[in-house]
């Protein structure tokens, strides 16, 4: 009689050096080539001009580019890993809308998190992100590129390889809790915010938890692209008003 249980997945081909090597590479790297190519092109005098969005999204862009090659050279190339299983897979119907409606809840909890954080340390808050993405006055150019990049692209990418990969390998081997634990940590500190760590791994927990359940990298993927949308949106709402944000 023949199995009728579909076939269990295999467990990513990949050892805890093989990721080493991705984040050295994709995250290492970039420190080192992206300040090469920004004195090779001479952008310090366009970073402290009008121009310096645009150039801190292009930098971005590349960053974020680089990361993704990085992944697919070792895991894919190297490992035989397919995009399937890394996440990208066709996303249930309903988990569309869901994604949106917990991006938005996640707001007030990451606020929470955020303004106890500052009661506890006792320091003003500065985020160096919203400085170097936010121009000194409105701008339809620099609002859309920014919506591009921080709305599209790295969400994507940083799904791909914190949930896909990174949170798929450690659950695989320890579990869910400590799936959800570990890769949300990473997420939190490789941002490199210290004043949002805690914020930001609450926010990788939720990514991971979201994609336990829609077992599709779609459904973080929108719902980080729609947290980060809306961020901008109302950044550079407060700008056309003259407003400048807390943490700039």
């Amino acid at each position: 009689m023949a199995n009728s249980q579909s076939p269990q997945p295999r467990h990513l081909p990949l050892t805890a050096s093989d990721l080493l090597l991705i984040l050295i590479l994709g995250l290492g790297s970039a420190r080192f080539l992206l300040p090469a190519i920004a004195a090779m092109f001479d952008l310090r005098a366009l970073v402290a001009g009008d121009h310096r969005v645009s150039v801190v999204m292009t930098m971005l862009a590349l960053q974020t580019l680089l990361l993704l090659f990085v992944v697919y050279l070792v895991a894919v190339r190297w490992r035989g890993v397919t995009w399937q299983e890394l996440g990208l897979v066709p996303l249930p119907r309903i988990w569309g809308g869901r994604a949106v409606a917990i991006a938005m809840l996640s707001f007030p909890l990451m606020g929470a998190v955020s303004w106890v954080q500052q009661q506890i340390v006792r320091e003003e808050f500065r985020n160096p992100q919203l400085t170097a993405m936010a121009p000194s006055e409105f701008s339809w150019a620099a609002y859309l590129g920014t919506l591009a990049v921080a709305g599209l692209l790295a969400p994507l990418v940083e799904e791909i390889v914190f949930r896909g990969l990174l949170y798929r390998w450690i659950r695989e081997r320890y579990g869910f809790v400590v799936g959800v634990i570990g890769s949300a940590l990473a997420f939190s500190l490789l941002h490199g915010i210290a004043g949002l760590i805690p914020a930001i791994a609450l926010l990788g927990a939720i990514l991971a938890w979201t994609y336990e359940r829609a077992q599709s990298i779609w459904a973080p993927v929108i719902l980080h692209g729609t947290y980060n949308a809306v961020v901008t949106t109302v950044l550079y709402a407060a700008l056309a008003q003259g407003i400048k944000p807390p943490g700039m």
